[in-house]
């Protein structure tokens, strides 16, 4: 089972504590500050999982989304979308399985992508 994440965050004290709390359930967690960078990631490793910020510089979480799209949806993660937002943009349900504001509980967080990695077939959080 591919224990592997990718988190594409732009403030590394948030990167920093999310690679440290999914190293403690023995998920691999590689790291991206920003869209872009994130995309290149992606390009060169299979992720089951990504924890996408919205807002980040050069390119948004918005984005990396509307390039994710033109994947085909078997080979797309799951994607939760990190927002300090009260009320974030509409997105596509289709590409983002949840959405999680900031400040979010990184233990409920690491939670969730434990058992999106452990489950069979990865399922979408409402």
């Amino acid at each position: 089972m591919d224990q592997r994440i990718l988190i594409v965050e732009d403030d590394r004290s948030i990167r920093t504590l999310l690679v440290t709390m999914m190293r403690r359930q023995g998920i691999t967690a590689d790291t991206a500050e920003d869209g872009a960078e994130g995309l290149e990631c992606l390009a060169r490793n299979h992720y089951r999982v990504v924890l996408l910020d919205a807002m980040m510089p050069r390119m948004s979480g918005y984005e990396f989304l509307d390039h994710i799209k033109a994947r085909p949806a078997a080979e797309r993660p799951l994607i939760f979308l990190l927002t300090a937002a009260h009320a974030p943009r509409d997105y596509d349900p289709d590409l983002v399985a949840g959405t999680i504001r900031k400040p979010f509980d990184v233990e409920l967080l690491t939670k969730i992508v434990s058992a999106c990695l452990n489950a069979e077939e990865p399922q979408h959080v409402a």
